[in-house]
């Protein structure tokens, strides 16, 4: 079996009452390995034969480092040619089919297709998590995160783009992306869409879920009554609340993998996949040109060769990682390792996320939860599986789609704060939060509360990413530096004053939903509601959006922070850019997976143009 779960015995707390720690759990996972721990990717293999892996003349155009939301469109456009010979790398391994059932995203961090980074402590945030650290979840497989996420497709606010063609970045206005979030997009739900801006004839399935629950409704319901109006958040305007479309079609996850690179792995011959391949080195020369890669399978080093370009599309996190282990990124830090200096850049710094915590929790009635037993719950399961079409709470995330933007002050150029809710068994998480956070592996559409997040997204304080010292090659230090400034307390202070007033809605009172009013362990010492217990929860129960970028800053020759040029190329090495959401100036207001594909088709199409150009002249 290709995949493998969370191991329950090395994660669970002694003593606990968690039901995912009990025997339920246990048996739950190895059910979940039996039916879903294969790849649809392994079985086309062995039906057709496996890929033929030449290693020994290893010659190509282009390589493509990591097959993740960016990296998979990258490999696809360049394959198009084909003239050109393309190879892509991916550390991890083909995508297991469970990735593919959307109530099982949890169940899919800290296991063997997680990175499962954390970060380093700063006094401020994440305090009562071991260590004071958060757990950073990556994708490591084919697909990357567009395999582990929670599936939603939210681009961003047009201000976002506008604001980086502002700082230097000519050709990212909105005006610019849209035609390449269009491009890519196949939305199938286009009958109350706006065709201006969506697209239908791409790659990239996008839909609603075939499945929404009554809770799910309920927060829509209770958003739009307090005054946020229904709305297409990728269309003309993003302040409001709807179910989000989500990178599905017909109950299951489409990650960038199934919609860019499976159509076409088997029959383009000029492109190359490689599973379990970790680059270790990019291959610079004495010109300062990047001309090839070294790469680990399974224990053996290889070395390719690339004729045009080497493409770093391995994310916020490996991405700098890799730029600064072969010798591109700050000198001081550079120097310390022992790593000799080929470009003196801000690689890893600029590091940010939307920041959010947990803690504000929504009981449901039985009436209104959707809990069921353990026999259902593995009667549910089984029942995905064999359905030839999916549906059914299996075919949903739950409430995760359950999103809204708001303006915590009302002359704001565009929301501040955006709102997903998560699904939670609310007394476990009441008594255990820290331990519940950890062991997330039950589907998400079966709860009996709910655990709506308020997300800054506009945040201030910046962190970095810097080599471990101790062993380069590993987990790169992760400084998240939340909260360091603390104004960004304030747009989560106002969003939770919004969002503790839907209790008074028709939506929450027709249907039984609360608050639970009692303060968690860690702000037991201040009164529920207020502004210090509200300052409390999320200094204490900090957690990711999973949206980090900017380490590879994407800016003109006279910002000192920039790493890649507004054409992505990086600064002082000739035949290497970096494609992908690391190269973000400004974290966009929403959801950072379809900006990522967006990044891919605009980057990739940036290489393409320069190629070509000279034919064209």
């Amino acid at each position: 079996m290709l995949w493998q779960p969370l191991d329950l015995n090395a994660t669970c707390p002694a003593h606990t009452h968690l039901t995912a720690c009990s025997s339920v759990g246990f048996l739950y996972l190895q059910l979940l390995v039996q039916l879903f721990g294969d790849s649809v990717d392994r079985r086309i293999q062995e039906s057709h034969g496996r890929e033929t892996q030449d290693t020994r003349h290893e010659e190509y155009d282009f390589i493509v480092v990591g097959a993740g939301s960016a990296g998979c469109v990258v490999a696809n456009r360049l394959s198009a040619y084909s003239n050109w010979k393309v190879l892509l790398l991916e550390a991890g391994p083909e995508q297991p089919d469970v990735t593919l059932v959307p109530a099982l995203s949890t169940a899919l961090l800290g296991s063997n297709i997680d990175w499962a980074y954390k970060t380093e402590p700063n006094g401020k945030s994440c305090l009562a998590r071991p260590g004071q650290r958060c757990d950073w979840p990556r994708g490591k497989m084919m697909g990357g995160s567009s395999s582990i996420n929670s599936l939603a497709y939210i681009r961003g606010n047009k201000l976002d783009y506008d604001v980086w063609a502002a700082m230097g970045n000519e050709g990212w206005s909105y005006r610019d992306v849209l035609p390449y979030f269009k491009k890519s997009e196949k939305n199938l739900n286009m009958e109350s869409l706006n065709r201006k801006y969506h697209g239908v004839d791409g790659e990239q399935s996008v839909s609603r879920y075939p499945y929404v629950d009554a809770p799910s409704i309920m927060m829509t319901d209770a958003f739009n009554e307090r005054g946020l109006p229904l709305t297409d958040y990728n269309g003309e305007n993003q302040l409001g609340t709807m179910q989000s479309q989500a990178v599905a079609q017909d109950g299951e996850r489409v990650s960038t993998n199934n919609a860019f690179i499976q159509p076409i792995r088997y029959r383009r011959k000029n492109l190359t996949v490689k599973v379990n391949s970790e680059v270790l080195k990019i291959l610079i020369d004495e010109h300062k040109r990047a001309y090839g890669v070294v790469y680990k399978q399974h224990g053996r080093l290889y070395t390719a060769v690339a004729s045009k370009e080497v493409i770093v599309s391995a994310g916020s996190l490996n991405s700098p990682k890799l730029l600064m282990l072969s010798g591109v990124g700050p000198k001081e830090h550079l120097h310390e390792l022992n790593i000799d200096v080929i470009s003196d850049l801000a690689v890893g710094e600029n590091l940010h996320d939307h920041v959010t915590f947990n803690g504000i929790i929504i009981a449901l009635p039985n009436e209104t939860a959707t809990a069921v037993d353990n026999h259902q719950l593995f009667r549910e399961v089984k029942h995905y599986y064999e359905m030839d079409v999916k549906h059914g709470p299996l075919s949903s995330n739950g409430p995760v789609n359950s999103i809204g933007f708001y303006k915590t002050e009302p002359d704001l150029p565009a929301p501040d704060v955006q709102y997903q809710v998560d699904s939670v068994t609310w007394r476990e998480y009441f008594r255990e939060p820290v331990p519940y956070e950890g062991v997330t592996i039950l589907p998400t559409s079966f709860y009996d509360g709910l655990l709506p997040r308020t997300m800054n997204l506009v945040p201030k304080s910046r962190g970095k990413l810097l080599l471990n010292a101790t062993n380069p090659y590993g987990d790169p230090l992760l400084f998240a530096n939340y909260f360091d400034d603390p104004t960004d307390l304030i747009p989560i202070v106002k969003g939770v004053r919004f969002l503790l007033t839907l209790e008074n809605t028709k939506a929450f009172r027709s249907r039984g939903a609360y608050f639970v009013k009692k303060p968690l362990e860690a702000c037991r010492h201040y009164e529920w509601g207020t502004v210090e217990y509200i300052v409390c929860l999320a200094r204490a129960y900090t957690t990711t959006t999973y949206h980090p970028v900017g380490t590879c800053k994407m800016g003109p020759q006279w910002d000192r922070k920039a790493v890649v040029d507004p054409r992505l190329r990086v600064y002082g090495v000739a035949g290497l850019r970096v494609i992908d959401s690391s190269i973000m100036p400004v974290v966009p207001r929403g959801n950072t997976n379809a900006p990522s594909i967006m990044i891919g088709e605009r980057g990739v199409d940036l290489v393409i143009e320069d190629w070509l150009k000279p034919y064209h002249d």
